[in-house]
């Protein structure tokens, strides 16, 4: 008896127990339909976990994440409690601390899609005795979803820069269209063509 209680205090003691810090990604599951995020949550979270040496080592990035599931949540200001139970990890490590100890979160129902204007922006200044003349796109007009309060506000959407320093004849670019909220987007991501016409002073 006593020489298997030696053998065993042996395997035990030649197998030690270590902690390591690592920075894990948040992943939000399971999104009502027709709801958004709005604000800015964490990307990731703090973790504290606790195994073998050679085990904490080797994790993978992707092996350990947090997750909130937002099955059946209301639209609303929502805050949910950081528990080591949020967090996913492979077998054999345990989690001893998320940091922070909880994540607030603005749940907004999304908006039917709203139809605006596509807004070119020209920089810089045509060759002297020139100057910048009609300016035009193609398509005219985009559809933008997101939360309804966003699009309540939204004026427009707008190109990539056209550099016209210089130039002394028409200019026609392919460029993408995009908004600027960044919580808003294009139904299908498009590009526009747009022509800058360079006439003589």
């Amino acid at each position: 008896a006593v020489g298997l209680s030696v053998v065993l205090w042996l395997f035990v003691a030649g197998d030690p127990i270590a902690e390591r810090g690592l920075r894990v990604p948040l992943v939000f599951e399971n999104f009502p339909d027709a709801v958004e995020i709005v604000g800015n949550p964490p990307e990731t979270v703090e973790v504290r976990l606790r195994g073998a040496p050679g085990t904490l080592r080797r994790l993978q990035f992707g092996e350990v994440m947090a997750i909130i599931d937002l099955r059946d949540e209301r639209t609303g200001n929502r805050m949910f409690d950081m528990n080591v139970g949020r967090v996913q990890v492979p077998r054999g490590v345990q989690v001893t601390q998320v940091t922070p100890s909880s994540v607030s979160l603005i749940l907004e129902e999304l908006g039917p899609p709203r139809s605006t204007p596509v807004m070119p922006r020209v920089e810089g200044t045509p060759a002297p005795g020139f100057v910048v003349g009609r300016v035009s796109t193609d398509p005219a007009m985009v559809e933008v979803v997101g939360p309804r309060s966003r699009l309540g506000r939204l004026t427009g959407a707008v190109t990539e820069l056209i550099d016209v320093t210089g130039a002394t004849t028409t200019i026609e670019r392919s460029v993408t269209i995009g908004v600027s909220d960044p919580y808003l987007r294009l139904i299908t991501p498009r590009q526009a063509q747009v022509t800058v016409e360079i006439t003589q002073a």
